[in-house]
């Protein structure tokens, strides 16, 4: 099973296939799926179903939902470079706000092709990747205004889930069905990689030099060399893992469905009890004061991380 299951059809996320029409505003917003939230230390932006766009300036206290996004369709995903912020998510859209989150444009779209991204990554504010189904890769130069539409593999078609930035050159891709692909060129090539584990990853994190996936049924993989060998951790849950954080008081924290929150630390993994379980989480942030705000099928929540 993929992600697209999981995250989109478990939740029963309603597409609109609707190429021109708003985000609808709706009075119990923080109540909707949420697929991602990211900040850049002014702003906390979270995106899900129908177009929703979520933005808080007071560290979560309370919430906006953006009323000038150009689209309905179920975003999955974001990245923030200082107030210019990318979203992607079904019918292959690509929308994009310079001011942190408040007013939105369509960058790229392909409704006919009726397939998602599920990812996407700048690394400053001009080059750029969004992943997703089918091994789709788009790359960009010039901040998003021109979009190059390929393949991460002309071989392969697996859906692409999560793309992390190990360093410079380094970038890495987890896919369904035990594949992963790895960049030592900034994104230039892809190497094709098979892991230990068969099943899907649906995210990564690179945390104290170690590259950490995680995915279907709470399995777990550590690399202490870039992939070239893994080590399968010890998982606590055997429920699914879809998110993660690298903390401010420096704590690795990966959240999952059924309200799973596992800590990583020293290739080991504890699961965390946090009050008022809010069903499948598919991201998690850190802020102030060892707090964290959560997103996924119940909408947004902050809790204190002890």
């Amino acid at each position: 099973m993929n992600k697209i299951l999981l995250i989109c059809l478990m939740f029963l996320s309603v597409n609109a296939l609707a190429e021109n029409q708003k985000s609808e505003v709706m009075e119990k917003f923080l109540h909707s799926l949420y697929l991602d939230v990211k900040t850049n230390n002014k702003s906390i932006i979270a995106v899900g179903e129908r177009g929703h766009v979520a933005i808080s300036t007071d560290y979560g206290i309370t919430w906006e939902q953006s009323s000038n996004v150009p689209t309905r369709t179920t975003l999955t995903a974001l990245s923030m470079i200082n107030t210019n912020v990318w979203a992607v998510g079904h019918d292959t859209t690509i929308i994009h706000s310079s001011d942190s989150g408040k007013n939105w444009d369509v960058q790229f779209v392909d409704v006919e092709r009726q397939m998602p991204l599920l990812d996407v990554l700048f690394i400053n504010e001009s080059e750029g990747f969004a992943i997703g189904a089918y091994g789709t890769y788009l790359t960009t130069f010039d901040g998003g205004k021109n979009w190059n539409d390929s393949l991460i593999s002309p071989d392969e078609d697996y859906h692409l889930n999560k793309i992390i930035k190990i360093d410079q050159f380094k970038l890495f891709v987890v896919a369904e069905a035990g594949h992963a692909y790895r960049s030592f060129d900034a994104g230039k090539n892809w190497e094709s990689m098979k892991l230990p584990y068969s099943g899907s990853m649906f995210g990564a994190a690179y945390y104290k030099e170690q590259l950490i996936l995680y995915g279907l049924r709470g399995n777990v993989l550590v690399s202490n060399d870039f992939g070239d060998t893994f080590e399968q951790i010890k998982s606590p849950v055997q429920d699914s893992l879809f998110g993660s954080v690298h903390t401010f008081n420096n704590k690795l924290i990966i959240v999952g469905a059924n309200g799973a929150v596992l800590q990583y630390k020293n290739n080991a993994l504890n699961r965390i009890n946090l009050p008022n379980n809010d069903g499948d989480y598919t991201e998690v942030l850190s802020i102030k004061n060892n707090q964290l705000v959560f997103v996924g099928e119940s909408g947004i929540s902050k809790k204190q991380l002890r």
